[in-house]
C-alpha cells in the first residue's frame, strides 16, 4: 500500500485525571508509530503535566466547561489534518496493535473497525464482546445499524469532510456521526479481533442515573430531525433506512427501562443468547 497512513487520534478529556493516563499510554504504546493525539479538554484543566512527554501529544480546550464530548471531538476534528482520523475516550484504552491493524484497512477502504471489547474494570466480571465470533470483512450499514453499543473505527479524513458531531446530543452522538458515514461509504470493514478496550465504570456516562432517560431523550431527538427534513448527514436515499436504525434503538432503550435490569450490557447479552 506504499507508505504507511497517519492517522490524528482525538481525545475529548472531562474530569478525566484518573484515566487519562492509561488512556493516552496506550496510543504511546501502539506498534504503529505514525500518529498525532489531540488530547482536547473540556474542563478547562490542563493535562499535560499528568502525561509523558511526546511531542506527538498535542493539547486544545473547548473553551468552556461541559461543552460536551461532542463539542471536543469536533475541536480536535478542525484541527486534525492526518489522512485518518480515530476516536478514543479517556478512559477507554487500545491494544497495542489497534492502528497497525485498522489504519491500512482503513486507508484503503475508508472505514475500518474492530470488535470491541468491553471489561467492568471495578467489578469482578468476564469481558465480553460486541459480536461474537463475526465473519471478518466488509459489512453494510444495516448490519452496523444494529448494534446499539459505541463503535469505535479508524476512518479516512476525506470521507469525514465536513461530518461533525452533534453538539446539542449527550447520548448516540457517535452512532449519528458513525452510521452516517458508513452509509456514504456503503458499510465499513470489521477486524474480528477485539483492538479497542471500552472500560464500563461506576459513574461513567452509560451507568450513571437517569442513562435510559438520556437515551430515550436522545433517539426522540434524532428521529424528530430525521423525519423533520434534517438528515443529519445521512446521504437522501438512507434517510428511511437511518429512521428505522433510530426507531429500534429508541424501542430497546424502552425495553431495557422495562425490564428491571441495572446495567445495558446484561440487557444485551440476555436478549441475544438464544
Amino acid at each position: 500500500m506504499g507508505e504507511s497512513p497517519r492517522v490524528s487520534v482525538i481525545m475529548p478529556a472531562y474530569e478525566a485525571a484518573a484515566t487519562i493516563r492509561a488512556a493516552v499510554d496506550s496510543v504511546v504504546a501502539q506498534s504503529f508509530p505514525h500518529w498525532e493525539l489531540y488530547v482536547v479538554a473540556d474542563d478547562m484543566i490542563d493535562y499535560a503535566p499528568l502525561l509523558p512527554a511526546d511531542p506527538r501529544i498535542l493539547f486544545l480546550r473547548t473553551g468552556r466547561r461541559r461543552a460536551g464530548p461532542s463539542a471536543a471531538r469536533n475541536v480536535g476534528l478542525e484541527h486534525a489534518r492526518r489522512p485518518l482520523i480515530a476516536f478514543l475516550d479517556s478512559d477507554d484504552a487500545w491494544c497495542t496493535e489497534k492502528l497497525s491493524r485498522l489504519a491500512p484497512l482503513a486507508h484503503e477502504r475508508g472505514i475500518a473497525l474492530d470488535n470491541v471489547r468491553f471489561c467492568y474494570r471495578h467489578e469482578k466480571r468476564p469481558c465480553g464482546t460486541y459480536w461474537k465470533d463475526p465473519a471478518e470483512g466488509w459489512h453494510d450499514l444495516d448490519f452496523y445499524g444494529r448494534v446499539s453499543e459505541s463503535l469505535w473505527p479508524v476512518y479516512r479524513r476525506d470521507l469525514v469532510g465536513d461530518t461533525r458531531f452533534q453538539e446539542p446530543l449527550r447520548f448516540a452522538e457517535e452512532a449519528v456521526f458513525n452510521l452516517s458515514l458508513m452509509a456514504r461509504n456503503g458499510g465499513a470493514y470489521l477486524c474480528a479481533r477485539p483492538l479497542h478496550e471500552y472500560r464500563i465504570r461506576p459513574g461513567s456516562l452509560t451507568r450513571s442515573a437517569g442513562a435510559a432517560g438520556r437515551a430515550e431523550q436522545a433517539y426522540t431527538w434524532i428521529l424528530a430531525r430525521l423525519r423533520g427534513g434534517d438528515p443529519l448527514f445521512f446521504p437522501p436515499d438512507v434517510l428511511a433506512q437511518a429512521i428505522s436504525i433510530f426507531e429500534r434503538r429508541r424501542n430497546l432503550n424502552r425495553a431495557f427501562m422495562e425490564s428491571g435490569l441495572a446495567d445495558f450490557q446484561d440487557f444485551e447479552t440476555r436478549r441475544r443468547t438464544p
